[in-house]
């Protein structure tokens, strides 16, 4: 083995307290070697349980790679250990608990950027307490097989620096007017504060788990993000993570309890299971959440990137910000990138806009599937029903879907939900195509069954294309809609096989749906094609 600059300055400090019978020795060096550190520890230590170093960077100095380090338990109140820690390659960070003590740590300088961890290639975090860090409480890049488990993190970006930014998108000018314009530039791009704990990758293959872990009261930026760009290849397990109290901050302009992003040419396939969002964005915690753009689970893809995402289980409950505040958004902001969401057995609750929103905002060809099985969505509350003739969306729909390009494939599969209180409709289907000189090849597909949505302040089923599309297509069928349908297009050519099919048609509808009493007549003279069994149940 060679021995490191550091180590051989260690051999020479145990020569000299050798000969003089004075000096702290070091603990043995050699690699796998397990080091100590308390914040209650005398000066003078070494590293051993015994005579733990007493601060975070004796024991970086002290430490090589793959070594593991523990940060022995303090009582309740104690200062933690400052001054923020850079692992090593390998290494294992690990703290120990007891009852009425924790293992904490803090960056409160502008060391390792103000991250109070900064991760290397794999290496592993657990059961450690962050308190507070003037930029990231765990924060890594490129950094292979990593696991964070059990972590507790708080107080993170005092600084407020700018971490997650989602994708430039383009501005839909033509929507209030219902009218199809050309494409406009990605001009519109939302910065948000560097998240508490943040995975970034930018070439070569990672492999992460993240559980257990909780990210409370952030100062000013998103709980947990994971972001591949370049032409990294990312495969994250994300399971049982808490978020809670997450603030915008000053000058942010949105903020995420758990935020997911693929750009470039790079991959990203993460499993979610079993997280919880929890008071995100609330103005009560925090005046300037009043403007929020929160969102509890976000999904982001751009460029020439594929996504791969399961969210199973998650539970989303209270939050707050404005019109544009989310329970979960999964949003292709420009170009051609490939991307699925899966959705299962899920809650999401009580949030200003729309509750669950799958857009594909690219003018460019993206492809954008979502699929939901088992979802209950309840109480939006932004009082945004009278604009919803003009703008759509972002104005407390339960469940809102939309494509503004002239060239996507953008597709809903909804099956076993509950929707419920929405301030706007209950499901809207906006299908929005530029103008442009070459035909249209846009398609938006949607397939609606065993739903029941109710209490929907405008439509329970809103379905409307602007633009042409090269087709447009909706199966609905055991769903319940006992607030009014309402289906309508304005400068729109649509193509061969366009239909919603209620029951007994072209796409194979079981039908077996039911409607308010007022819908036999609205659909007397249907705004899109559609094949119908014959009659408009009435609900019971």
């Amino acid at each position: 083995m060679t021995l490191s600059s550091l180590r051989i300055a260690a051999a020479g400090a145990l020569c000299c307290a050798l000969a003089v019978g004075t000096a702290a020795l070091p603990a043995n060096a050699d690699p796998g070697q397990t080091w100590y550190v308390s914040a209650i520890a005398a000066p003078g230590g070494n590293g051993t349980e015994a005579t733990p170093f007493n601060s975070l960077p004796a024991v970086q100095q002290a430490s090589g790679d793959g070594d593991t380090i523990v940060v022995l338990p303090a009582p309740l109140g104690t200062a933690p250990l400052d001054g923020g820690l850079a692992l090593k390659p390998g290494q294992h960070l690990l703290g120990r608990t007891a009852p009425g003590s924790v293992a904490a740590v803090a960056n409160t300088t502008a060391a390792n950027d103000g991250d109070a961890v900064r991760l290397a290639p794999n290496t592993e975090v657990r059961d450690l307490t962050v308190t507070s860090a003037q930029r990231g409480g765990i924060y890594g890049r490129n950094v292979g097989s990593t696991v964070l488990a059990g972590n507790t993190v708080a107080a993170t970006n005092r600084g407020c620096h700018d971490g997650f930014l989602v994708q430039p998108f383009p501005p839909m000018i033509g929507v209030p007017f219902g009218m199809s314009l050309p494409a406009t530039p990605n001009l519109v791009a939302l910065n948000n504060g560097w998240a508490g704990i943040m995975i970034d990758a930018d070439a070569g293959a990672s492999t992460l788990v993240l559980e257990r872990n909780t990210v409370h009261d952030t100062a000013c930026g998103d709980g947990i993000d994971v972001r591949s760009t370049g032409s990294a290849q990312v495969d994250a397990t994300i399971t049982d993570n808490l978020t809670q109290n997450i603030n915008e901050g000053i000058a942010k302009l949105s903020v995420l309890a758990m935020g997911l992003q693929s750009t470039g040419t790079s991959s990203l396939t993460a499993a979610l299971r079993g997280n919880t969002q929890r008071g995100i964005a609330l103005p009560a915690n925090d005046p300037l959440n009043a403007a929020a753009d929160s969102e509890g689970i976000f999904v982001n893809a751009a460029d020439r990137a594929r996504m791969r995402i399961t969210i199973d289980r998650n539970s989303y409950r209270h939050g707050g910000g404005h019109l544009s505040a989310n329970g979960i958004e999964f949003v292709t902001s420009n170009g051609t990138p490939d991307s699925e969401v899966t959705l299962t057995d899920s809650e999401f609750l009580d949030v200003p806009g729309d509750i669950v929103q799958n857009l594909n905002l690219s003018t460019e060809g993206a492809r954008h599937v979502m699929a939901i099985d088992g979802l209950t969505a309840s109480g939006s509350n932004f009082p945004g029903a009278v604009l919803n003739p003009l703008v759509p969306g972002n104005l407390g729909s339960c469940l809102f879907s939309a494509s503004f390009g002239r060239d996507n494939t953008t597709a809903l599969t909804l099956r076993n939900a509950q929707l419920s209180r929405c301030s706007a409709d209950g499901i809207g289907v906006y299908a929005y195509s530029p103008a442009g000189p070459a035909p249209a090849t846009a398609t938006m597909r949607f397939d609606i069954a065993d739903t029941t949505v109710a209490d929907s302040t405008v439509a329970d089923l809103h379905v409307r294309a602007v633009g042409d599309l090269a087709q447009l297509t909706g199966k609905i069928e055991r769903s319940r809609f006992a607030g009014p349908v309402t289906l309508g297009r304005s400068d729109s050519t649509l193509g061969p096989g366009s239909v919603l099919d209620f029951g007994g048609g072209r796409l194979g509808s079981a039908g077996n749906n039911c409607f308010a009493p007022a819908t036999a007549a609205a659909m007397a003279a249907p705004g899109l094609p559609l094949d119908q069994p014959g009659s408009w149940p009435v609900c019971g």
